[in-house]
């Protein structure tokens, strides 16, 4: 009685508490997205500012602060973090972890953002948004081929809705979109599903697993991410951007365009007496690096005072801020197609999420099933 006590003053909040975080959840989340577009519309000698590495750097910066996090965390609530190892001892959990398994995650992370960002200044915003909405299709596939999760009936209706609803936005665009180099941007934000999605199944194994704060995770892979991004900047510094993907890549004084041109990033965002010196990126740099340590507590209170299920609405309505955004910017135009695609996604994603329940029991009859299971194992864990 005295864990189930404790774990439900550690798992609540106020009401007020709660819809302050949702609402900096939908600013911090359109915020952060604005703010990566923003920093490739910035154009130095008649070139955009495209540097999807380095980006990917001051992303894991951001991260790597949620280790000082935690550690301030364990250090004055020292109490509590001992509650929760010996909780984690009785719901069977490792309370020792290797650090070097966080290595396979971070690897996944880096590519996935790497490919993200590459897409992102290939495609607009709010179109690099939706589209990520199918994420949910290929973690479900990786759930059952690794943690053996076969989705229920109402899932597999979401995301086939949410299949749908991508297909609308990206046919609708492509067909109004004059970028030649829109499809290799699609090709690699598909791409970096497949990673992100890997990820999330492999920090999901890890909390099953081991006793692991949501802090300490993000943390140690910022950390180990800034080891592998500074390795790969000193590489790609000397390899060649192919022709069809020049937009998306940075261009040296020689007028040649190379993968990526990390001396150039500082001297242009860090380096205050330089000539090309540009001091709204250095504000943008560093909105980047706060917004992604500002998103990652903020979805982590979330997740852990409300629900992972409040979480993945407010990312959906995310989409719709974002949207609407660009459009008052003047950045996109309006397309009746995207509009009904995004509705259609959103619907999907409310379904898979069981926040809209159809009029039909057969389709939520084996959930019902798993959460009577579920509730009676944790009561036995607990008591």
């Amino acid at each position: 009685m005295k864990f189930n006590k404790y774990f439900n003053q550690m798992t609540s909040i106020s009401n007020a508490n709660g819809y302050i975080l949702i609402v900096l959840q939908m600013l911090v989340n359109t915020a952060s997205s604005i703010v990566f577009k923003l920093q490739s519309k910035i154009k130095i000698d008649n070139q955009e500012f495209n540097h999807p590495f380095t980006q990917t750097f001051t992303m894991f910066f951001g991260e790597s602060i949620c280790y000082i996090i935690f550690l301030l965390y364990k250090s004055f609530n020292y109490s509590k973090y001992l509650y929760e190892l010996e909780l984690a001892n009785k719901l069977k959990q490792e309370t020792k972890i290797n650090y070097l398994v966080v290595i396979i995650p971070t690897l996944c992370d880096l590519i996935a953002s790497c490919l993200a960002f590459f897409a992102l200044s290939l495609m607009p915003t709010s179109v690099y948004q939706m589209l990520r909405g199918a994420t949910v299709v290929i973690t479900a596939i990786f759930s059952v081929l690794f943690l053996k999760k076969v989705p229920t009936k109402h899932q597999i209706l979401g995301m086939s809705l949410v299949v749908l609803g991508n297909l609308i936005v990206g046919i609708t665009i492509y067909l109004k979109q004059t970028q030649s180099d829109y499809l290799i941007g699609v090709l690699f934000l598909c791409l970096s599903f497949f990673m992100f999605s890997f990820q999330v199944i492999l920090e999901e194994k890890y909390f099953r697993k081991y006793y692991l704060n949501p802090f300490e995770l993000v943390g140690l892979e910022g950390l180990w991410g800034l080891v592998f991004t500074s390795i790969l900047l000193a590489i790609l510094e000397f390899i060649p951007c192919p022709s069809k993907m020049q937009s998306g890549c940075p261009q040296n004084s020689d007028g040649k365009y190379y993968l990526e041109q990390t001396i150039q990033f500082f001297q242009v965002v860090f380096s205050f007496h330089n000539k090309n010196y540009q001091p709204q990126l250095f504000l943008l740099i560093i909105a980047e690096a706060t917004s992604i340590l500002l998103l990652n507590s903020i979805c982590m209170a979330v997740v852990k005072y409300l629900s992972a299920l409040t979480k993945s609405v407010v990312q959906v309505t995310t989409i719709a801020l974002v949207w609407i955004t660009c459009l008052i910017i003047g950045w996109e135009q309006f397309y009746w197609g995207q509009l009904i695609g995004f509705i259609i996604l959103v619907f999907g994603s409310l379904i898979y999420n069981n926040i809209i329940k159809l009029p039909f029991k057969c389709l939520y009859q084996q959930q019902k099933v798993e959460d009577i299971q579920k509730k009676i194992e944790n009561e036995q864990l607990l008591n």
